[in-house]
C-alpha cells in the first residue's frame, strides 16, 4: 500500500478477563502469515496500521481488531470468550489452550461474577466493595439517599427479585452470591417506586437461574 505505515503491536489474549491462552492463532487480512500466542498468551507482531488482525482459539468466539482502532501506545489487550458447553470444553483444553483445571475453575468460580467467598459476611463485601454503602445496626444504608426530615432512610433489600427483611438479607452465605447491585436515585424510584427511596440493594445468588 502506498503511504503504509507499520506498527508494531504488543499484547496479551485472556479469557475470563484474567487467563491466559496459549496458541491462540493470530492472522491478518493485508498478510499471508499467522503466529500465536507463546505460554503466557502473550505476543509480538509488525502489520500495517490499517490492517485488521484476527485472534482466533478452537472453543472460543473469535474476535476482530482493526489496527488503526487501537491505541497510539501499541499495547493490546484481547479478551476471548468461551462458547459453553462440553465439546466446546474438550476443544479447548485439547488444543492446549487453557488446562482443563482452569477451565473447570473459570467456568464453576469466574463465569458466574466475583468470588465471594472469601468475606465472612454479606456485610463485608458491600462495605468492601461498595464506596458509599454503610452498615448501622439492622439496616444498610446509601450515601446520598437521606432526607432533611428523616435524615438516612434505610435501603430496600431484594434478593432473586423479593423484597426481604434484614435476618433474611444477612444469612446469605458470601459463597452463594451471584452478583449485587446498588440501585439509587431515579434507577431506584422507577423499579421500586416509593420504597425505593432509600436506595436498593439487589442480590442474585448462584441458584436463581
Amino acid at each position: 500500500m502506498l503511504n503504509a505505515k507499520e506498527r508494531t503491536v504488543k499484547g496479551k489474549v485472556t479469557t475470563f478477563h484474567k487467563i491466559a491462552l496459549q496458541k491462540v492463532s493470530i492472522t491478518f487480512k493485508d498478510k499471508d502469515s499467522e503466529l500465536f500466542t507463546d505460554e503466557n498468551g502473550q505476543f509480538t507482531f509488525s502489520c500495517d496500521e490499517k490492517d485488521k488482525v484476527t485472534f482466533k482459539a478452537h472453543g472460543f468466539y473469535s474476535q476482530k481488531v482493526k489496527i488503526a482502532d487501537t491505541s497510539e501506545t501499541d499495547s493490546l489487550m484481547i479478551d476471548l470468550r468461551f462458547r459453553n458447553g462440553k465439546k466446546n470444553f474438550e476443544v479447548a483444553t485439547g488444543y492446549g489452550h487453557i488446562s482443563e483445571e482452569k477451565l473447570t475453575y473459570a467456568i464453576e468460580h469466574l463465569e458466574s461474577g466475583p468470588d465471594y467467598s472469601a468475606y465472612r459476611n454479606i456485610f463485608e463485601i458491600l462495605e468492601g466493595r461498595f464506596p458509599g454503602v454503610s452498615v448501622s445496626g439492622n439496616s444498610i444504608n446509601i450515601r446520598g439517599t437521606s432526607t432533611i426530615n428523616s435524615g438516612p432512610v434505610p435501603a430496600l433489600l431484594v434478593v432473586d427479585g423479593t423484597i426481604v427483611e434484614f435476618p433474611v438479607f444477612i444469612s446469605i452465605p458470601p459463597a452463594e452470591v451471584k452478583s449485587i447491585d446498588i440501585l439509587k436515585g431515579g434507577a431506584a424510584s422507577a423499579r421500586y417506586g416509593s420504597r425505593g427511596m432509600g436506595g436498593v440493594v439487589v442480590v442474585k445468588t448462584k441458584s436463581q437461574n
